[in-house]
């Protein structure tokens, strides 16, 4: 079934840069150089038969990032599904059609969604361990956090789904940053001085 007609205008940017000093007034120890302004309207990406839309915003190879340059500003090609630039951030909005369930998936980073736009159903397991068999769950039931405009959403390596149990569209703005290998603590009783003494290195996930 195809999705919902996507009714949402689309973004626009407004980039803000610093633009070169002229070598007369280098010399100036006040100087301080103009600033460039460019708007531009971001190009709609249909993703999974359209039941999702993107539009990326920018992103940065390293943190800490550069501003130099100015003008148009280049787009790093995100590996994989386009979610997690390695080493660096990826900025993006994503709308969601109405009546979708999202997949269930975990990715190495630190994300941070903000509801600009409807109602976001955060799918994520209990707080009971589980396991992953042949691609299926244990948890049964996820758990349904409905998230509302203006609200952030941190996610912090863990599982999770991103849905829309309403009938109108939602939009998000998503910040995502390259995180260290997500792991958690084996609970042994021992520790290695305010360590624990071992972890589990979760690896990135997606479920059928």
């Amino acid at each position: 079934m195809s999705a919902p007609r996507h009714d949402l205008p689309a973004p626009r940017r407004i980039v803000a840069s610093n633009l070169p000093l002229p070598a007369a007034s280098a010399g100036d120890e006040g100087a301080e150089p103009g600033v460039e302004v460019k708007v531009d309207t971001l190009e709609a990406q249909p993703i999974l038969g359209g039941s999702l839309v993107r539009y990326i915003v920018g992103t940065n190879t390293q943190v800490p990032t550069s501003n130099d340059r100015h003008g148009t500003l280049p787009i790093a090609d995100v590996p994989g599904v386009g979610i997690v630039l390695p080493n660096g951030t990826h900025m993006y909005y994503i709308d969601v059609a109405p009546n979708t369930e999202g997949v269930m998936h975990r990715t190495t980073s630190a994300d941070y969604l903000v509801v600009l736009q409807g109602t976001l159903s955060l799918m994520t397991p209990g707080d009971a361990p589980f396991v992953i068999r042949d691609g299926k769950p244990s948890y049964g039931e996820p758990v349904q956090t409905e998230c509302n405009p203006g609200e952030v959403v941190f996610q912090r390596g863990m599982m999770h789904a991103l849905s829309n149990r309403t009938s109108s569209w939602v939009r998000l703005l998503g910040i995502v940053l390259d995180a260290k290998p997500n792991r958690v603590p084996i609970e042994t009783g021992e520790q290695q001085g305010d360590q624990p003494s071992s972890f589990k290195v979760l690896e990135d996930q997606w479920l059928a």
